[in-house]
């Protein structure tokens, strides 16, 4: 194979790589703590590059890029340890993570998980006063750094509830 042609296919593979990466709803100063596309909508969470426990923030946004439907917490005053709380899920051949921000009544569980049997499951899960209400599934992989590793960076709490994958 000639230079020329491992340049081109270098090039190509690096297009395809580029254009292969998910949406998000977070800016270019922000740190992309998950990303996904969900059909027209972009799920994501976002967080300043000093998030800590006490200091900066995470925050869950939903809609499109031209438009974030929703953001919880609805500012960016609230630091992590308060914006959300943080959980690992633990399964035969797999495991996954998520975090859980609240917003009165409404609960929005952002989730990346994988097991052996039945493959990848990523998106948000919605409820209401501890009842599911819905949940919107991830159509393209998404771009994650959950896991515990960051939870304890941000200092996020353990989520004492429980938490069933849809």
């Amino acid at each position: 194979m000639t230079q020329t042609v491992q340049y081109a296919l270098l090039a190509i593979l690096s297009a395809l790589s580029a254009s292969a990466a998910p949406p998000t709803l977070c800016l270019a100063n922000e740190v992309n703590v998950f990303s996904c596309g969900a059909g027209k909508k972009v799920i994501s969470v976002c967080a300043s590059k000093d998030a800590a426990a006490d200091r900066g923030y995470l925050q869950y946004r939903f809609g499109t890029p031209k438009s974030v439907e929703l953001a919880v917490p609805a500012g960016k005053s609230t630091p992590p340890a308060k914006s959300a709380l943080a959980g690992n899920l633990v399964f035969s051949g797999g495991g996954g993570a998520y975090l859980r921000f609240r917003n009165g009544d409404y609960e929005y569980i952002v989730y990346t998980a994988i097991g052996k049997g039945w493959g990848a499951k990523d998106g948000v899960a919605i409820e209401q006063n501890g009842k599911r209400r819905g949940h919107v599934a991830c159509t393209d992989v998404p771009d994650s750094m959950m896991g515990p590793d960051y939870f304890s960076k941000a200092g996020l709490s353990d989520d004492k509830g429980d938490f069933d994958l849809p």
